[in-house]
């Protein structure tokens, strides 16, 4: 029984000499930037019982410097699967010990640890994000983020709302179908009216087509205005708000808001595009007995619509063909109306002579944007579905106002194309 007691009495001293050692030998291990045996140096001080009160702020902040530094590297960070977060947590409970003693050893490492774990995290969420793995991002982004909010409340520096991390945990969210998350992240966003970059313009387009889906108008129409303020040029909302009209029905209020639109950014090509298209499928009727009572106010509007957006994209093929189409069923309805004249009164017969000049003038307008697509396409041997279908579609065309314009071997040329169009496959 001796014997024990006396063993134990040896214990005794001899731990409490291993933990009087393990301060200064973990700061010496730092030194040598021995991070794996400062780690099991630090862990045994803190699991010290017995650790005095004024050394507990220091102990602390050493287990963040050296969980900081393990989760850095490569190499060891798979000893600490969590070393950022047992990190963070140690610079609290450092901050709680001692928070004058803690910023004293902060301010001599220039706040490298706690800065690294939030620099570090955000490499890894990015590296994950570039990887496609958007779940790993996504919880890295938002682990940053929580160094991040704790180093700003101490006023050590970074901003409330990191832009940046932010816009990448929004997206790493959206990626990873996480649409909570996703709204979330972009509400932070655009609620402080974030515009640094043109990219960040995708938190209103995303909040505005979410809330549009959710129809939601209120919201919707928050984060259209919102994004169009910050975004005058954006050319995405207007399309989706032209769509929240046009959902109603109301044809006059849709045509108001084109009009607002256009006005606001006439540079906008989606939208003159798709303004001149919902006039051509109201104006190009079928059946002449139902042309709409606008049709020449229309008409002039589809062209004024079609030859601004050609001017902004002249490589366009699609709204070269459009302005020939338009013209050219502006040409048959012409045709149609000299057919319909039946007299033979002296007025009669000028007035069919009229139209029918009027339909070969008409004609020879489609000519210049038709040859712009016929050219685009005839020199490729080979052709895609939609860009043969051009082709076809402008030759055609043409063969109509050539033989219009009584010019037989250009329209019997551009005949003999159309029928030879499907060897381009």
């Amino acid at each position: 029984m001796k014997r024990i007691f006396c063993l134990a009495i040896f214990m005794a001293f001899a731990t409490t000499g291993i933990f009087a050692q393990t301060v200064k030998k973990t700061k010496e291990l730092i030194t040598a930037k021995d991070w794996v045996k400062a780690k099991e140096s630090i862990d045994l001080t803190l699991a010290n019982p017995k650790l005095k009160k004024d050394e507990t702020a220091e102990a602390w902040y050493l287990k963040a410097k050296v969980y900081s530094a393990l989760a850095s590297d490569p190499a060891t960070k798979s000893l600490v699967p969590d070393g950022r977060t047992q990190a963070l947590e140690a610079v609290k409970k450092s901050v709680e010990a001692d928070k004058a003693q803690s910023q004293v050893f902060m301010t001599m490492d220039q706040y490298a640890p706690v800065f690294n774990l939030y620099t570090g995290g955000f490499e890894d969420g990015a590296a994950f994000y570039n990887a496609e793995k958007y779940q790993e991002a996504l919880k890295e982004f938002k682990s940053t983020a929580v160094t991040g909010e704790y180093i700003f409340s101490q006023g050590w520096g970074l901003y409330k709302l990191d832009t940046t991390l932010t816009y990448y945990t929004a997206l790493a969210a959206l990626n990873a179908k996480n649409e909570e998350e996703a709204v979330k992240q972009f509400s932070k966003l655009a609620d402080a009216r974030v515009a640094n970059t043109p990219e960040q313009a995708t938190s209103y387009r995303y909040l505005a087509k979410h809330y549009y889906d959710k129809k939601d108008e209120a919201n919707m129409m928050k984060y259209i205005k919102l994004g169009k303020e910050l975004y005058p040029t954006d050319e995405y909302l207007p399309l989706l708000e032209l769509d929240f009209v046009r959902d109603k029905g109301d044809k006059a209020a849709l045509y108001r808001k084109f009009d607002e639109i256009v006005s606001a950014n006439p540079k906008n090509f989606d939208v003159l595009v798709e303004y001149g298209n919902e006039l051509f499928g109201e104006t190009h009727v079928s059946d002449i007995a139902k042309k709409p009572a606008k049709y020449d106010e229309q008409c002039k509007k589809i062209e004024e619509l079609y030859t601004q957006a050609a001017s902004l994209k002249p490589e366009n093929s699609d709204i070269h063909l459009s302005l020939g189409k338009h013209y050219y069923n502006m040409a048959l309805f012409k045709e149609e109306e000299a057919r319909s004249v039946k007299g033979t009164k002296p007025e009669d017969v000028k007035k069919k002579a009229d139209l029918n000049a009027e339909a070969v003038t008409v004609a020879e307008k489609s000519i210049p944007p038709l040859e712009k697509v016929f050219t685009a396409y005839d020199s490729q041997e080979k052709l895609k579905t939609h860009d043969r279908s051009n082709y076809k579609s402008a030759a055609s065309l043409l063969q109509y106002a050539y033989e219009k314009k009584k010019d037989k071997a250009k329209a019997d040329f551009y005949g003999k194309k159309y029928d030879e169009a499907d060897k381009k496959q």
